[in-house]
């Protein structure tokens, strides 16, 4: 492990060697402990031949008496992993940008940036695809549970922007017990949102990025959004030699925003409004909305991603 990544201590003046520093809020300890370490990998990869020390602080072990001012010159925070954590940390963070690895962007607020890759951002480009390419109707079918109704609200809230009516937008709630494939073979409609995998030879089927890329053999046919690139494909490749693992979505939002502090830092750039080039497309990050990625539209074709 890179010497300018350590752990938080309380005599942190210690490990103090750069002039400007990141924190690092994940959990390497507990049941998300993986996720973590994750993170802390790309992080390792992201921070290579950098003038910039990183302090990891355990989000499921850390001291009562943390303090912003404990750190030298603190340019940013990245972290924590989940929407619950991003307001407490916060109110110890206060002066400096806190981007979040949350996918949930109700998270915006003031200092804090999600930068998880969002199903928002994702729901967004689907709409710019159905208007860009006329297709007037969707009908979204959502199973129970809690996570699909409220991707389900986020779909209408879109629905509504792009003046759908009740005639060309539907929402259909379904039980485990409910033959959908059926359903979606006598549905009219000409694109369906669907989270789990459908087959339509009228429709054109959307679904998440995460769905269809843990299973694309599944998913045969369906559309998703999603951003590829050769940085995307070169730092999977670095990864897997050095750590002998996958890295995850998180991972590379991770890595992006790491090597964005430090290309800020070094090049005497702004964190805001500057375009960067990342694993997960350009992007570049706004104070008043949070960041703003280029996506693509992507399809399974044979089990494999390939651009739409």
């Amino acid at each position: 492990m890179p010497s300018k990544i350590s752990s938080y201590d309380p005599f942190l003046k210690n490990f103090q060697k750069a002039d400007n520093s990141v924190v690092l809020l994940i959990p390497m300890t507990g049941p998300h402990k993986e996720i973590g370490q994750n993170v802390l990998n790309s992080c390792i990869l992201g921070n290579q031949d950098a003038s910039i020390d990183v302090y990891v602080i355990d989000t499921n072990d850390y001291k009562n008496d943390l303090r912003q001012s404990s750190f030298r010159n603190l340019k940013a925070v990245i972290g924590p992993v989940f929407f619950q954590e991003s307001y407490k940390f916060a109110s110890i963070f206060q002066g400096v940008p806190l981007f979040s690895l949350s996918n949930n962007v109700t998270a915006n607020n003031g200092h804090i940036y999600v930068c998880g890759l969002s199903p928002q951002e994702e729901i967004e480009a689907i709409f710019r695809y159905l208007h860009k390419n006329r297709l007037p109707s969707l009908t979204v079918f959502v199973p129970e549970g809690d996570f699909f109704k409220s991707i389900s609200l986020i779909i209408q809230r879109e629905a509504t922007k792009y003046e759908m009516d009740e005639d060309n937008f539907s929402v259909v709630g379904y039980d485990s017990s409910v033959n959908l494939a059926e359903i979606v073979q006598n549905s009219n409609t000409k694109a369906i949102f669907a989270f789990e995998p459908v087959q339509s030879p009228k429709a054109k089927v959307f679904t998440l990025s995460s769905l269809a890329l843990s299973n694309p053999e599944k998913w045969e046919g369906a559309m998703f959004v999603y951003s590829d690139s050769e940085n995307q494909r070169k730092f999977i490749e670095k990864y897997k030699k050095v750590f002998h693992t996958a890295p995850t979505v998180i991972s590379l939002a991770a890595y992006d925003l790491m090597k964005m502090v430090n290309e800020s830092t070094a090049m005497h750039k702004d964190m805001f409004d500057e375009s960067y080039h990342g694993t997960l497309g350009d992007f570049r990050i706004k104070k008043d909305q949070g960041i703003i990625r280029s996506l693509q539209m992507f399809k399974i074709e044979h089990g494999e991603k390939v651009a739409e």
